[in-house]
């Protein structure tokens, strides 16, 4: 396949990831302004080499990303996915690339780089409302939980909750249920009886703040948490919507991790406003870590 035919191929895909006239625009003339550089650097992100794109301007990124689709689609197939599947988990370059045009004044790109790398190299599969990604476990040398063990390093999926739609106990159970179905007959030496997680959404200190049927609340039920971190900044980034790149955290000497001043913080919802007021007050915060008995969620 000639270059021409190879672009147009994968340009057919973007488009339906893509679907924004703008952003299409500006990549298509990136992509015609050197195309040669650009599969370069696809075949490098192919290879696993992503880090080369690390500091490279947003919408070279974005660029790359929209002429690397096509073989990571076959790649999918070949491995016995769906094609919705495919879309479904791509969808995240589109989610990222609205999160960096909104915060950098309607620019065109994305910069999170070293994760969207986890799509391009077949790691992480959004199947329903969450994804899975094939990962080990991390969170302590050894754990057992309702008749299984995990040993550090032990293969096992790690789950993510992407944005966009309510994260109600439905859609993740039927998710989970799917995934399950899906992953098992993909991957059949990675076992599904357990999955962790590692999310905000867990904190054991949330219920001080967020109501008790809530979503968030529900979610973080399904899972038994075996331990925390103070990686307190993802409170500020998925609730407050402010980031680490803003320089305005500051490590808080009566609490583990760094915490961003919220006096001139105006809250836009509910839970702002009721996260805000619990922080104010001296509240702490932190990151769960979790494990998920997936038996329990399919009967």
């Amino acid at each position: 396949m000639n270059i021409n035919d190879y672009i147009k191929a994968n340009w057919v895909l973007f488009k339906q990831i893509y679907n924004d006239d703008i952003v299409l625009d500006a990549v298509r003339k990136e992509i015609n302004s050197d195309s040669k550089k650009l599969i370069k650097y696809s075949e490098a992100l192919l290879d696993g080499k992503w880090s080369k794109l690390e500091g490279m301007p947003p919408l070279f990124i974005l660029s790359t990303l929209a002429i690397s689709l096509k073989p990571v689609f076959d790649k999918f197939i070949k491995m016995g996915f769906s094609e919705s599947v495919f879309y479904d988990t791509m969808s995240d370059v589109k989610i990222w690339g609205e999160d960096y045009r909104t915060h950098h004044n309607g620019d065109i790109g994305v910069t999170e780089i070293n994760w969207l790398q986890l799509h391009f190299s077949c790691q992480i599969f959004k199947i329903g409302r969450l994804q899975y990604q094939i990962s080990k476990y991390y969170f302590e040398k050894s754990t057992e939980y309702n008749g299984v063990t995990l040993k550090y390093g032990d293969r096992c999926y790690n789950i993510h909750i992407p944005r966009g739609a309510k994260l109600d106990s439905v859609s993740c159970k039927k998710s989970i249920t799917l995934a399950i179905d899906t992953l098992e007959d993909i991957f059949r030496d990675i076992q599904t009886d357990i999955m962790m997680c590692h999310s905000w959404l867990l904190s054991p200190y949330n219920q001080k703040f967020v109501a008790p049927n809530s979503n968030i609340a529900k979610f973080a039920k399904m899972f038994k948490i075996v331990g925390e971190s103070d990686e307190v900044e993802q409170h500020f980034r998925w609730i407050f919507d402010i980031r680490e790149d803003n320089k305005i955290f500051a490590k808080c000497k009566k609490k583990n991790g760094y915490y961003y001043n919220l006096e001139n913080f105006t809250p836009k919802t509910s839970l702002q406003a009721a996260a805000k007021n619990y922080i104010m007050a001296g509240g702490e915060l932190s990151v769960g870590k979790g494990l998920i008995d997936t038996k329990d969620i399919i009967g």
